[in-house]
């Protein structure tokens, strides 16, 4: 495993598309509360620094709606989630991976979900080349963390690298803890099959993975930065330059209310929940502050807005 300074870098083979295989063996593992969904597509295009984003769609999963909160009063839960539409047992959160474009380089953040985690998703793929673009035409993929929905895209059904021409990179903190002999032991049950999955994927790309600390600018014009507390090395992105900046989340907003009304709410999901709401209200009063764009991978489809201020507190102002 590779850690450099300046950790991408660029390899030019190319390997057969695997898209008529995939669509013949059609194979794929779900969670048994979900149904499909439809394929994902290209959405919203913008300009930061030297780079072209595109916010693609891996598909979408559908959670139990008490994961949102589980400590916080059902009634304002309720609430909060019936201002954006949602209600039920169950709500639909998108999955929104961002793709950088250059002269020379098509940079993944994130790998979306594969076809091992939930049916509905695992549309990036075919996202990429609804864009005219072949998986081995990706040059690099840079993870925010190594939850399931953004690491298991990594690996084919057929345990192939899905972007077989790229390098990998990964924060220093995430893959120390994933990759630990004793990580079983610091989750509980419903995160160990994470860990197994996180480490079949890592274990895969090993010999071209770098991993990085926050800070480091990866290449001209995509910074990462410390937005810890949903996973121990959880990282989100700066894209651009002095002039145009958006900011690529993760995890680290995850609900268009919740996550900027009630940033105290605590998620299932994270896994050190008090960094976490640290790092939320860090985070947005930031966002605030600078006004830029931002893309939340779990944010509506195609993720893209900005933080507004609301009274003492925050909301998301989605893209027109």
């Amino acid at each position: 495993m590779r850690n450099r300074e300046n950790p991408l870098h660029t390899d030019t083979q190319r390997r057969p598309s695997r898209r008529a295989v995939l669509a013949a063996a059609g194979a794929t593992l779900s969670l048994p509360f979900l149904s499909p969904g439809a394929a994902g597509a290209a959405q919203d295009e913008m300009k930061a620094g030297r780079f072209k984003i595109t916010a693609l769609s891996d598909g979408h999963l559908t959670l139990p709606t008490t994961m949102i909160a589980p400590q916080a009063e059902a009634a304002a839960r309720e609430k909060a989630l019936a201002a954006v539409g949602q209600s039920g047992a169950n709500y639909r959160s998108p999955l929104n991976v961002t793709l950088l474009e250059s002269d020379k380089e098509k940079i993944l953040l994130d790998a979306g979900a594969g076809t091992r985690f939930m049916q509905s998703a695992g549309k990036l793929e075919e996202a990429l080349m609804d864009k005219g673009i072949e998986p081995d035409q990706i040059t690099h993929v840079v993870f925010t963390h190594a939850h399931p929905d953004h690491l298991w895209g990594t690996i084919n059904d057929f345990d192939e690298i899905t972007f077989p021409s790229a390098s990998f990179h990964i924060s220093e903190a995430e893959w120390n803890f994933w990759m630990a002999d004793d990580v079983l032991t610091k989750l509980d049950e419903q995160r160990k099959a994470f860990a197994v999955g996180a480490q079949r994927n890592l274990k895969a790309i090993r010999d071209r993975l770098s991993t990085f600390k926050p800070g480091a600018e990866l290449v001209t014009g995509l910074r990462a930065i410390d937005t810890s507390g949903h996973t121990p090395g959880h990282v989100s992105f700066e894209v651009g330059d002095d002039k145009s900046h958006v900011a690529i989340l993760g995890d680290a907003l995850t609900h268009p209310v919740v996550s900027f009304e009630y940033p105290d709410w605590q998620p299932a999901m994270d896994q050190e929940p008090d960094k976490a709401v640290a790092t939320r209200k860090r985070l947005l009063d930031r966002l605030a502050a600078d006004k830029h764009q931002l893309i939340g991978y779990h944010l509506p489809e195609p993720g893209l807005g900005r933080v507004v201020r609301k009274g003492q507190g925050f909301a998301f102002e989605a893209a027109d």
